[in-house]
């Protein structure tokens, strides 16, 4: 059976699910009960426990509620370094993990540049040093996060 695309396991989103999974387990609920007190489907607590969902700040905040006690931010500090991962945009982000991973096909129409995918190191670098105020710690950054994505 395929589970999709691989994942880091370091990664803050694997953490979250999987400190989602251990706590849930730890409290003998079933994914179904988590889903019901946290207002959604057993398909997006599974998803979530897989990482093949990237969590929202409310996700963060109602498992914090369920889970900890009134002071535990535990899923908001995962939420926090899962958005701060380097590498595009926060608008961005929900595509490049959640969407392309999966995705069988991607049609682009780009007659200037050659798409992010498809460029290699020396190019992506060039292009994102065109930014007026791109420090070259940020090019950096993005450049080996869209390595990554290759």
């Amino acid at each position: 059976m395929d589970d999709g695309p691989s994942l880091d396991p370091g990664s803050p989103r694997v953490l979250f699910g999987a400190e989602m999974r251990r706590l849930r387990e730890a409290a003998q609920l079933s994914q179904t009960a988590v889903a019901s007190r946290l207002g959604c489907t057993q398909t997006q607590v599974c998803r979530l426990e897989k990482a093949t969902r990237t969590p929202s700040k409310s996700d963060a905040e109602r498992l914090d509620r369920l889970f900890g006690p009134a002071d535990s931010a535990s899923f908001i500090r995962l939420y926090q370094r899962i958005i701060a991962q380097p590498g595009g945009p926060v608008w961005f982000r929900s595509w490049a993990e959640e969407i392309e991973p999966s995705a069988l096909v991607l049609r682009s129409w780009d007659p200037l540049l050659v798409p992010g995918l498809l460029q290699t190191q020396s190019y992506a670098r060039h292009i994102f040093n065109r930014e007026p105020r791109a420090t070259p710690e940020a090019v950096e950054e993005r450049v080996e996060a869209r390595m990554r994505r290759q």
